[in-house]
């Protein structure tokens, strides 16, 4: 007999745990904050300090959110949801990536964090949809993925327009 796949109508509306919602938000603040203080830094005549230690600090937080949803993924490894060597060999790539991308300069880092988050983004919509997520995780995930790579995207042209200028 065929596994059914969940009916996503039913669960699409279910909101998750506040707390779980409130504090993936809250995550979003130092990538947004990065973008916003990395833009104004690019206009000409604007010098405000610390642009370095923000980008790197942007990098690296990248690197360890995008960690993290690795983490996540080999919890679901470990709870049986997903128990082959595939699921847990791959829920370490998002630490592997991040790692790599907090080693490169700060502009080529946001760009390589932005394609993590965005790959990470379509395996837990994939994982929802085969019921080994559930729908309101990757509901939240692909709001605050589209927020943190467009943040990485914007912080990276602020560098990139401040070095021009």
């Amino acid at each position: 007999m065929a596994a059914t796949k969940p009916d996503l109508t039913r669960f699409a509306a279910q909101p998750g745990p506040a707390v779980a919602v409130r504090l993936g938000y809250a995550g979003l603040l130092p990538f947004v904050f990065a973008a916003f203080y990395l833009s104004y830094a690019a206009i000409p005549g604007v010098q405000p300090p610390f642009v370095e230690p923000t980008a790197h600090a942007a990098a690296i937080y990248g690197a360890v959110i995008l960690s993290f949803l690795g983490g996540v993924r080999w919890g679901i490894a470990m709870a049986g949801r997903q128990r082959g060597m595939r699921e847990f060999v791959l829920s370490v790539l998002p630490s592997l990536l991040g790692w790599g991308a907090a080693l490169l300069p700060p502009v080529a880092a946001m760009v390589v964090l932005a394609g993590g988050f965005l790959m990470q983004a379509g395996w837990d919509q994939r994982a929802a949809a085969t019921g080994s997520l559930p729908l309101w995780y990757a509901t939240l995930r692909r709001r605050l993925s589209v927020v943190v790579t467009v943040a990485l995207l914007v912080a990276a042209a602020g560098l990139l327009m401040g070095r021009v200028a």
